[in-house]
């Protein structure tokens, strides 16, 4: 195994991308990087190994909750279930910090390069998607591995469950965040985070079509690479 060193800007996090062999020599010396939508990773990858929340914000219900409307219903609600919301489509890359295990470094490849900037590649990768795909928005950071709180509202946009018609009363996921995660095993060890693109819509309507663009390579840089 050899090691680089550490060639990040000062005053940014070290963060780092681990990838296969073929795919960290093509990003550092092409710059080209695969974006991959939050449908793709909660159908295909995620699924399989039991993490369904992909891009969705949601709170256990274990703790039973008893709502009563205004027209005098209530509603009771428990189980080992989840109640929350979907965020709107959006392209993800991760990356992760130094905290990552061996192990788990291994399972994503085993070959790691570093990130100069994680505020400068999310400017330029912002600017290349938006050549090849509508965009609304971009968000880069870490990682919470957290449920999210639910709230009452009146508000139907969107809400998770409606509990009456009229009057409005619905049951909402508080504060929708990208960067938000269900905090289930092994995902909470992995020390990630990610850079988001907002869209409206997928390539070609079809969620498994990646996002390929290319970027500056000086945005990266070696640092693990394993030997025989």
């Amino acid at each position: 195994m050899t090691e680089s060193h550490i060639q990040t800007d000062f005053n940014s996090p070290l963060l780092f991308r681990t990838t296969t062999e073929d795919l960290y020599e093509s990003t550092l010396k092409t710059g080209e990087l695969w974006l991959r939508s939050n449908k793709y990773y909660q159908n295909i990858e995620d699924a399989a190994r039991v993490d369904k929340g992909e891009g969705v914000n949601s709170s256990k219900v274990e703790f039973p909750l008893s709502l009563k409307t205004d027209n005098d219903v209530t509603i009771n609600i428990s189980g080992d279930g989840r109640v929350g919301q979907a965020i709107v489509p959006h392209y993800i890359i991760s990356l992760h910090g130094t905290s990552i295990s061996n192990s788990q470094r291994g399972d994503f490849g085993g070959f790691t390069y570093g990130v100069r900037s994680i505020a400068k590649l999310s400017a330029q990768i912002l600017y290349e998607a938006s050549k090849v795909i509508d965009v609304a928005g971009y968000r880069f950071g870490q990682v919470a591995y957290q449920n999210t709180a639910l709230m009452q509202t009146q508000n139907r946009n969107g809400a998770t469950l409606e509990l009456s018609d009229v009057p409005p009363h619905y049951l909402s996921a508080l504060n929708t965040d990208v960067l938000r995660k269900e905090p289930i095993m092994p995902f909470i060890e992995q020390d990630e985070w990610r850079i988001v693109i907002f869209t409206n819509g997928f390539i070609d309507n079809d969620f498994n079509k990646p996002l390929k663009i290319m970027v500056d390579t000086e945005h990266f840089y070696p640092y693990i690479r394993l030997t025989s």
